[in-house]
């Protein structure tokens, strides 16, 4: 079933940057640059700029041309270079060429809002979009749209760059039915991230995603480093003192999904700013939390180290 695309599956972890805001919440060049360079120097094996954790629901295409011009540049071949596209079909093409053009490897598609979904209404946006980009294309499972029904994935095998899935729904008997239908067709990604590195690692799903890497990409790095060692006792007691907690912080409140990761990189000394509307702040003692339990762990910096 490979295919002349194969070449550009990737492996590996994937870090998901944030697009910094300054105080009016406009784009900050100078701190995604900064936040890029970081990123790619960690080690990390991929990057995936403008996807849910970039805010691309709230991208303008002005903004978003600006995002992958600098992180182009910034990322170069030092790492699989991936953009998200989405909001609407014509925006999602245009984004498209935005990225090839900054040199992506890759665009993660997401499929826009609709209150009318139908198979062949989204298979026919999924290989316009595909197209129109001509690289590899990875599909968005969201926990919002649900699985990629069988039906779906039927009608886009054909589409020789539609290569990856990356399961942001964490359904692992529906990636079983997948992989039983498709073989290895569609190259699956973990997108629930590190709490589910050990399932999915042995069900022979070794690339995942991670937000937490924005700040702490040297504890997601052990996880990886630890999982190809098969060393999953390890893995477990990070999920459990730290990976775990962070998340119970993130999930406390809707809306959180974002701004804790922001929260977390002020706190480690990164600038990233706020988070735009519908997003929500982190709330003052939710913010206290996050702190504590990163000074537990030394991922302070500065001031709020020594606070």
């Amino acid at each position: 079933m490979a295919s002349i695309h194969q070449r550009d599956v990737l492996s590996g972890t994937i870090g998901f940057p944030v697009t910094p805001w300054d105080g009016d919440l406009n784009l900050d060049q100078n701190a995604l640059r900064a936040h890029a360079e970081q990123m790619v120097e960690s080690g990390l094996d991929a990057l995936t700029f403008c996807g849910s954790n970039g805010e691309l629901h709230s991208l303008t295409l002005d903004e978003y041309e600006r995002i992958t011009e600098t992180a182009g540049e910034v990322v170069g071949d030092r790492a699989y270079l991936i953009f998200g596209v989405g909001q609407s079909w014509s925006t999602a093409r245009k984004q498209a060429a935005l990225a090839v053009r900054a040199g992506a490897r890759a665009i993660l598609c997401v499929a826009p809002y609709m209150t009318d979904r139908s198979i062949t209404g989204l298979a026919n946006y999924y290989r316009s979009v595909a197209d129109t980009a001509g690289i590899a294309v990875i599909l968005y499972q969201t926990k919002w749209s649900g699985v990629l029904p069988l039906e779906l994935l039927e009608r886009l095998e054909r589409t020789p760059n539609i290569l990856m899935v990356k399961d942001e729904h964490g359904d692992l008997s529906h990636y079983l039915n997948v992989r039983r239908h498709f073989d290895d067709r569609f190259h699956w990604i973990n997108g629930m991230a590190e709490p589910y590195v050990a399932s999915y690692w042995n069900l022979g799903v070794e690339t995942f995603t991670s937000g937490l890497a924005c700040f702490m990409p040297q504890v997601t790095l052990r996880i990886r480093d630890l999982a190809r060692a098969g060393d999953f006792e390890a893995i477990n007691r990070i999920l459990d003192d730290l990976v775990i907690p962070m998340y119970a912080l993130r999930n406390r409140r809707p809306g959180y999904k974002v701004s804790m990761i922001k929260s977390a990189m002020a706190l480690s000394g990164i600038r990233a700013g706020g988070v735009r509307p519908p997003m929500l702040e982190m709330a003052g003692s939710d913010r206290r939390d996050l702190k504590t339990l990163m000074k537990r762990h030394g991922l302070l910096v500065g001031s709020e180290a020594a606070a």
